[in-house]
């Protein structure tokens, strides 16, 4: 369809972005329903240059409700969660917040990094001696073209 438009990758002397957060209903690829909050910023760009991984924390629920999703006490609990992980990994823009998800008994908080060796290493050291309450498992992958961001939107 003309006229063409195609997103260019964000440069990091850009950040930081205004924070523009979304919430968006839908199922994810097995059916399931799914709540993604997802920092809707970052979709007129195909992601930023040199953050070419993305990094997925995610947290099996240990209170929830008939349909599997958090209930008020175990949302507090994600929420201190999600701001430890925001103090672990985005000092000095190493890595960006940008989209959790939630699916029957499951939050995965999504960022994408421009060291992914150093998020394993603060993930082992640091944000395991914080979280208690919950196990939390981690993925890293990489994914310079902002794939999984794009499928959240």
């Amino acid at each position: 369809m003309w006229p063409f438009t195609t997103k260019e990758p964000l440069s990091p002397d850009k950040l930081p972005i205004p924070d523009t957060w979304a919430v968006l209903k839908g199922h994810d690829s097995n059916g399931r329903p799914m709540v993604v909050r997802a920092h809707t910023g970052y979709g007129k760009y195909k992601g930023v240059t040199s953050y070419g991984h993305h990094v997925s924390i995610a947290v099996p629920l240990v209170d929830s409700d008939l349909d599997g999703f958090p209930t008020a006490g175990e949302t507090e609990e994600l929420t201190r969660i999600e701001n430890d992980i925001c103090e672990v990994f985005e000092p000095n823009r190493e890595s960006l917040f940008v989209a959790a998800t939630t699916i029957p008994g499951i939050r995965e908080f999504i960022l994408y990094t421009k060291n992914p060796e150093a998020v394993q290493q603060k993930f082992d050291n640091d944000l395991l001696a914080r979280v208690f309450s919950h196990k939390v498992h981690i993925k890293i992958e990489p994914d310079k073209e902002w794939r999984l961001y794009e499928k959240l939107l």
